[in-house]
């Protein structure tokens, strides 16, 4: 709205990155309906250090951390005019289209991609989120063909898009450099989803859960 990068913005140039660099190596969306398997997403930590103006021109660099067992983590550094304007870091999950299943990582796909262990944040991101029962519904909508992606699930910039809108109007207008996103259960067409809201442990926290599942959808921290 004021003519600066934002997060959804950013998020949206990571994941264009992230899927041409996989293009690049035989393994990209191009490549699914032949090879039946997929990237997908399970998690996001993005630092926007700066916000680059429209319409000023960006790099992005980004490699592959790791490739071990299901997952690969990617990790990304966004430059514009020659400084350093964000850091990201990504978890992602190899699944089988057809069985919707994990498939595990082969040595033949492993070799496509030149692995590099720099890591853009020291720690982890989060492997679990907690529900907090303090945590208050503030925002609810019915999930539209307009956030259904390829993978006919709610595209992952979606879920940031539900959270901004459960953020106190104070959070929402002065938002922290940080953003990240734990993703546990795919959202489909016509999905009913709640999204609760918590200060907590220094962090603001929404959860995204659905009166179709037991299990949260998502968990976003901000700060």
């Amino acid at each position: 709205m004021d003519g600066l990068l934002s997060h959804k913005g950013l998020l949206r140039l990571l994941q264009e990155a992230a899927a041409l660099a996989s293009d690049q190596v035989g393994f990209g969306v191009k490549d699914v309906e032949r090879k039946r398997l997929a990237w997908m997403l399970t998690g996001w930590r993005v630092e926007l250090r700066q916000r680059p103006c429209w319409p000023a021109p960006v790099t992005i660099h980004t490699w592959p951390r790791s490739l071990d067992g299901f997952f690969s983590e990617r990790d990304f550094e966004v430059y514009s005019g020659g400084a350093l304007a964000a850091l990201a870091t990504s978890r992602w999950l190899l699944v089988n289209i057809d069985t919707s299943h994990a498939s595990r990582i082969t040595p033949e796909i492993e070799a496509l991609y030149t692995l590099d262990d720099r890591r853009v944040f020291d720690q982890p991101m989060a492997a679990v989120g907690h529900s907090d029962p303090a945590a208050v519904e503030t925002f609810s909508c019915t999930a539209g063909r307009r956030d259904i992606d390829t993978n006919q699930h709610v595209n992952n910039i979606h879920y940031l898009d539900y959270a901004l809108e459960a953020l106190p109007e104070q959070v929402w207008n002065a938002l922290p450099p940080t953003v990240e996103i734990l993703f546990r259960r795919q959202i489909r067409l016509g999905t009913e989803i709640h999204c609760f809201y918590v200060q907590k442990d220094g962090r603001h926290q929404v959860e995204i859960r659905s009166s179709q599942s037991r299990t949260p959808h998502a968990f976003l921290w901000f700060g």
